[in-house]
């Protein structure tokens, strides 16, 4: 079923989603199980890295990428001590789209977009 062409628009185009709904990248309650469940119900669903370790946001876009064929994200504040590291993990795992937050993206941006990801501040 398709959705309603009333349901359509920029946000869909953009993140090539069925229906104009982001899921909030929340600290710590919204990982890989929740991400993969509103991507496959048409949203985007996002992957709150905030305070992970590095080895566990891996971890948890790998099983992002074997529960949903469809697109994700992953929100990276980059105060956060880790931010290089999630950023080098986001490219080097092929995440398709990243929110940054709690910080200037400046640094970061045209590294991420020379990977093809879309960034969203």
């Amino acid at each position: 079923m398709s959705a309603p062409e009333n349901t359509r628009n920029r946000v869909c185009d953009l993140f090539s989603i069925k229906y104009p709904i982001i899921q909030g990248g929340m600290v710590w309650c919204a990982g890989w199980e929740l991400a993969s469940a509103v991507s496959n119900a048409g949203g985007l669903g996002v992957i709150g890295s905030g305070s992970m370790y590095p080895e566990i946001l891996r971890d948890q876009i790998k099983k992002c990428k074997e529960s949903t064929s469809l697109p994700f994200a992953v929100n990276i504040p980059l105060l956060y001590p880790g931010a290089q590291e999630h950023i080098q993990s986001v490219i080097d795992l092929g995440v398709p789209i990243v929110f940054t937050s709690a910080g200037s993206p400046n640094s970061y941006t045209s590294k991420l977009k020379s990977h093809g990801i879309t960034v969203v501040h």
